[in-house]
């Protein structure tokens, strides 16, 4: 396999990771991505004394009534929540199971309540055979209880790093959802793309590209990112390049950002080559076009942490008097370390912070008139940020300034440059 294929697909699966990060931190579209998206549900609850006191309490209660009322299966599977509470999981598998025999038909509540047991206890079997006993209907509150059974096995599956079953299991919560309309296909489309794409990674890794280029190409079926545009566009670099341009087209229209543009004027260079080949002399032409329309982009608003330098001549943090609050103070320049001329330079500053980030700063600088010209340096600039003690950064133990630039304002911005930052 071609070393620049490997570099840069395993480049492109950081940078989906990173978004990921990134997406998290700032709660965009979805609200499980990646990390997030999979350590969910089913943990155990730590109670007090006093919870175990008044649960206790309870349990007498409904065991009391229930005594008096045999054939009401609520009782039941509030006595089974109960002693799961209490974390004394065979009781309440023998209340939910007494509430599933009870339940009359078309009653659901006590089959997974049951179901969800198992899954807690990673008795897989055993759930699915019991959430397989319930018919379907259209009963919405049904569809998307299951829904919801089949996210939970997903992440567990997932979790357990078997993403072949996981993605099974998030395909059929993305049917239940998508049957009734619900808001939480969304999270079984984002499950659906995570398995994908690590099972894509993984036949990278052993050399399957075909069975790679299947995951990435199902995947688009349930939803189209840039970010599986661009592997698919690497994969197909040296199998079809007619292909690896489509999707690589794609990439540059949804989120050029992306893309190492050395990779796509080497795809555009075998197609001028191949219609050249077979004379067909308009779409050689029409491709020596796209070439230099893409170089010109490149030198526009392609920046790597090769071209530019950010020197930090000061960065202080002060105490109020009643030590509240805090202000960091910095003071910063640009070197231009690249052949062209800065008409543009969007820059970003962020407090990283406990896997959290918060943009700090924010600018706009350079124009045609007032460029930064190359190899040359910016006069300082600077900021400053306050926050206080009710702030999550006041009392995170590692904080982190990062700045981020880019020539275009809807590219991605990279980093170039990290410092620690000292508060006490």
């Amino acid at each position: 396999m071609n070393k620049k294929v490997i570099l840069e697909y395993s480049r492109t699966i950081f940078i989906s990771l990173l978004i990921a990060l990134v997406m998290a931190s700032v709660a965009t579209a979805f609200s499980k991505v990646v990390a997030e998206h999979h350590i969910k549900m089913i943990s155990r609850i730590s109670n007090t004394p006093k919870d175990d006191e008044i649960i206790k309490a309870l349990i007498t209660k409904f065991s009391d009534l229930s005594q008096k009322n045999p054939g009401d299966y609520l009782l039941n599977v509030k006595l089974g929540n109960l002693y799961e509470l209490m974390l004394d999981e065979k009781k309440a598998e023998i209340q939910y199971k007494l509430a599933v025999n009870k339940s009359p038909y078309g009653v659901y509540s006590s089959y997974f309540a049951l179901a969800n047991l198992y899954l807690k206890q990673n008795k897989y079997k055993e759930a699915l055979a019991i959430v397989k006993k319930l018919k379907n209907t259209d009963h919405k509150p049904l569809l998307i209880a299951k829904g919801d059974f089949y996210m939970n096995l997903g992440d567990l599956l997932w979790q357990e790093k078997n993403y072949d079953e996981s993605v099974r299991n998030y395909k059929i919560a993305y049917f239940y959802y998508k049957k009734v309309d619900s808001e939480k296909k969304d999270s079984a489309v984002v499950g659906i793309l995570d398995c994908y794409n690590k099972i894509a990674d993984e036949d990278f890794k052993n050399n399957k590209i075909n069975d790679a280029i299947e995951s990435l190409e199902t995947a688009l079926l349930y939803k189209e990112t840039p970010i599986v545009y661009y592997k698919l566009a690497i994969l197909y670099r040296d199998v079809n390049p007619i292909i690896a341009n489509s999707y690589m087209e794609k990439t540059y229209q949804m989120d050029p950002g992306l893309i190492n543009f050395d990779i796509y004027e080497e795809i555009l260079i075998k197609l001028m080559k191949y219609y050249y080949l077979t004379g067909q002399d308009i779409k050689t032409e029409l491709y020596h076009n796209k070439l230099k329309s893409i170089k010109n982009f490149q030198k526009r608003y392609v920046i790597s942490d090769k071209d530019i330098k950010i020197n930090i001549p000061k960065l202080q943090v002060k105490n109020n008097l009643l030590r509240s609050k805090q202000t960091i103070k910095v003071v910063f320049n640009i070197e231009n370390t690249s052949k062209s001329d800065f008409n543009t330079l969007f820059v970003t500053a962020n407090l990283k912070y406990d896997h959290n980030t918060k943009q700090i700063y924010s600018t706009k600088l350079y124009s045609k008139k007032e460029p930064l010209k190359t190899k040359e340096t910016s006069p300082e600039y600077k900021f400053k940020f306050t926050y206080d003690d009710k702030d999550e950064i006041f009392s995170a133990k590692d904080v982190r300034l990062d700045f981020y630039v880019s020539k275009k304002d809807n590219m991605r911005k990279i980093l170039v440059k990290s410092v620690e930052i000292k508060r006490f």
